[in-house]
């Protein structure tokens, strides 16, 4: 009995350990669109060491990490809005503990049919990186699960 004891605390421990040596490569992004002011806001949070890693950059040099950060994702994200393509709005960023949010903010959109988004954020460093966008536009909300393989979704409303 002693030995089954010993050897289930010594499973429990390389699972444990073995859990917490695992990476999870995802980012969430947030699509909300705001109807009374016509304001489109796009909000992108992922782990701030993967996002150094694939910007190049670390979050201590302001200055560097930032232009650096907006190149980046102004190649990784796409917006079109009723077809019509308005690129990235880059608005800035935050550094939370362990998490990076990136804001995108887009002015004076009415009448908000359809959106397509290209989220391809990370997807260069991790092959297994899953982007997470929901979507909370017109009082419709839905979340699409966002690959390198599949790295675009659109919305129609």
């Amino acid at each position: 009995m002693k030995y089954i004891k010993y050897l289930f605390s010594l499973l429990l421990v390389l699972v444990t350990f073995n859990l917490n040596a695992q990476d999870f490569h995802t980012a969430n992004i947030k699509v909300d669109y705001e109807q009374e002011t016509g304001t489109l806001n796009i909000t992108a949070r992922t782990f701030t060491n993967q996002l150094e890693k694939a910007v190049g950059a670390d979050v201590s040099n302001k200055s560097n990490f930032e232009n650096k950060l907006k190149a980046y994702v102004n190649s990784k994200v796409d917006v079109k809005v009723n077809g019509k393509a308005l690129g990235t709005s880059y608005y800035g960023y935050q550094v939370n503990d362990k998490s990076t949010r990136v804001f995108f903010k887009f002015d004076k959109i009415s009448n908000i049919s359809s959106i397509e988004l290209k989220v391809a954020l990370l997807t260069d460093i991790f092959n297994d990186q899953q982007n997470i966008v929901t979507f909370d536009v017109k009082n419709k909300k839905d979340t699409k699960v966002l690959t390198g393989n599949n790295d675009t979704v659109k919305m129609s409303f």
